[in-house]
């Protein structure tokens, strides 16, 4: 075969190996913390009408927030990142998920893995 065939296919392969492998998820669920009145008498009637109004907000869903991290050299620079969710949910997050889109995965490949960028969404409490 020709060079200007085999250069298409193996940008091809290259590329579908690298999307089948890139699929990173990770994805962590907080509970939420306890209302003021169920702290001193979690039996009270205050307690479980506090819980009933947060059950209700909490089928609502709350705010997402989505948040791009750059990582370098296959994801190992620049290690861990600490991402402060008190900045995006005062009532604490509800979840967090870290993962690969397809835009991302995308960049990584076009730059042989020297740019990998992550999306991270959190999700909060109302």
């Amino acid at each position: 075969m020709r060079a200007d065939k085999i250069l298409p296919l193996l940008f091809i392969m290259l590329l579908s190996i690298g999307f089948g492998e890139s699929c990173r998820h990770a994805m962590v669920r907080y509970p939420q913390s306890l209302p003021e009145a169920c702290r001193i008498y979690p039996t009270s009637r205050e307690c479980k009408r506090a819980l009933d109004i947060r059950s209700a907000q909490a089928e609502q869903g709350g705010e997402v927030h989505k948040v791009q991290h750059t990582y370098y050299f296959f994801g190992l620079y620049p290690g861990n990142l600490v991402l402060d969710t008190s900045k995006y949910c005062s009532e604490g997050p509800k979840s967090v998920h870290q993962y690969t889109s397809f835009w991302n995965g995308l960049w990584e490949q076009l730059t042989l893995a020297i740019y990998s960028p992550q999306t991270v969404e959190i999700e909060c409490y109302k």
